[in-house]
């Protein structure tokens, strides 16, 4: 029997083999990422250990236990403290701070710095993987109705923080978004930026000079296209399309030639 021959034989069963192997090795991993998710979901708090907890915070044992009976009540008030309605005041009332300042600075001066401040105050926040932890968890179980709650009003703040800064300036949003729609549109954009931030700080620099960093110019277009003069009955598709395009109305649908006959 020739090498030829054999290899001609025997090549349908090794590729089948490795066909065989590799749809194996692909549900093994999926298998895998799947537990591994729903393993967080069940209980984001399964890794935490008193002893280990004690030595972090460098208190005795017996300290835990002049707050808590045991770990699911000290798991409890972890998630209320980390879902607290007070933190949020707080952020939303330093940015509106920003915001105020710069109330004689011009649209776009205004919009960088709340947007660098609203980067700011996540990336340095101590609690911050911790929330987004239980968020990613929890809020899709356990805490669904208070997470939702809870992106409503960053939303609505959002909305707010910037559509202040504009309406002073003569802006109001395109249909059909309102401040809160667009503070959802932000949310969503800062929460993207900052998770990059953690794993690539240098990729998300803050603004310097005349220098927009990558966050505030994102924040700006964002508000540059979503929003429109007082005046101006451009919806937002219509000027998302004369941006594109280059002309204010949609253009005429090009047909072809016609064919009487047809």
């Amino acid at each position: 029997m020739s090498d030829g021959y054999h290899l001609d034989s025997m090549s349908p069963k090794i590729g089948k083999n490795e066909e065989s192997r590799e749809r194996s090795r692909a549900a093994l991993l999926q298998a895998g990422a799947d537990l591994m998710v729903e393993g967080v979901v069940r209980n984001p708090f399964a890794s935490l250990r008193l002893r280990a907890i004690c030595e972090r915070a460098n208190y005795s044992t017996g300290a835990f236990y002049l707050h808590w009976a045991n770990l699911d009540e000290y798991h409890n008030d972890l998630a209320e403290k980390l879902a607290a309605d007070d933190k949020f005041d707080a952020e939303m009332a330093d940015l509106k701070e920003v915001g105020e300042r710069n109330t004689e600075a011009s649209t776009l001066t205004a919009i960088t710095r709340v947007a660098d401040r609203d980067l700011q105050i996540l990336v340095s926040d101590p609690l911050y993987d911790a929330m987004e932890l239980l968020i990613t968890t929890w809020g899709r179980t356990r805490f669904n109705e208070q997470a939702i709650r809870a992106y409503r009003e960053f939303d609505r703040g959002i909305g707010e923080t910037y559509g202040t800064i504009l309406a002073k300036r003569g802006r109001e949003p395109r249909p059909p978004l309102d401040w809160d729609r667009i503070g959802e549109l932000l949310q969503s954009l800062i929460e993207g930026f900052t998770l990059r931030y953690k794993v690539d700080p240098a990729a998300v620099a803050y603004s310097k000079g005349s220098d927009l960093g990558p966050f505030a110019t994102a924040v700006a277009a964002v508000l540059a296209v979503v929003t429109r003069p007082i005046g101006d009955e451009a919806s937002l598709g219509e000027a998302m399309q004369s941006l594109f395009d280059g002309h204010t109305k949609p253009p005429e649908p090009d047909l072809g030639e016609s064919d009487p006959s047809a």
